[in-house]
């Protein structure tokens, strides 16, 4: 088997990939990225350089336990958007990188078990929390406008729908639960992807939404971060 390499500096990518490849040797989601993708496409080379750049401050117990929850979720596949699982899973990262950058300490990415558990640890000042990280992803009619090359229309999005917000509740929900499967409490941590590719001109009011759905929720620390390239942040602290 030909290890993938890339030109630009997707070490620790590279490594996942050839890991995957190597236990799945028919799948070839990745030897397509690397040799045509990334070649065409700069912001797939954006896309992953940013993965890259979160998972070089992995502390070396973390990285090899992302590894192997990243694996298992390889083939984990969503009909129009293969290796879902595999990048909720890489998800971590984000969260990982957004802790360690912001005072807290003894940050390590958790194992999957048979037991629900968050996935992350952490301390801030003397005290442990945990952290768990999730993917809101688009709809299934939005996969179906893609992948016939059609663009859902702006103007049906200027708001969220009460299915994606209800979505966003029941994803609360189950993250908190999650957290206090260890008797603690913590960070719930949301990964976001909208539908609407053109959302930046219905900012004001996606974000007055999605405010209001995490201060009516029982948690009191969320981060929510919008897609793995956009800037935007909506937070809840108290």
């Amino acid at each position: 088997m030909n290890n993938i390499t890339c030109a630009i500096p997707l070490n620790r990518i590279c490594e996942l990939m050839n890991l995957g490849i190597e236990k799945y040797p028919c799948d070839d989601f990745f030897t397509h990225v690397m040799n045509e993708t990334l070649k065409i496409s700069p912001e797939a080379g954006r896309y992953y350089l940013e993965y890259e750049i979160a998972l070089d401050k992995l502390d070396p117990e973390s990285w090899e336990v992302l590894k192997e929850k990243a694996i298992a979720h390889f083939t984990d596949h969503r009909d129009g958007q293969k290796k879902q699982g595999f990048f909720n899973q890489l998800n971590d990262v984000f969260a990982y990188e957004y802790l360690t950058e912001n005072s807290c300490h003894d940050v390590h990415i958790l194992q999957e078990g048979a037991a629900r558990q968050p996935d992350i640890e952490y301390m801030n000042a003397e005290t442990k929390y945990f952290c768990e990280v999730k993917t809101i992803n688009i709809s299934e009619d939005e996969i179906i406008q893609r992948s016939g090359l059609q663009i859902s229309s702006t103007s049906a999005d200027e708001e969220l729908s009460s299915g994606f917000l209800e979505k966003l509740k029941s994803t609360l929900d189950d993250a908190g639960r999650q957290i206090n499967a260890r008797g603690g409490t913590g960070l719930i941590y949301i990964v976001m992807h909208f539908d609407n590719i053109a959302y930046e001109d219905h900012w004001d009011r996606y974000c007055k939404q999605i405010s209001d759905c995490l201060e009516a929720h029982p948690a009191k620390w969320i981060h929510v971060r919008i897609g793995v390239l956009g800037k935007r942040r909506i937070c809840k602290y108290k």
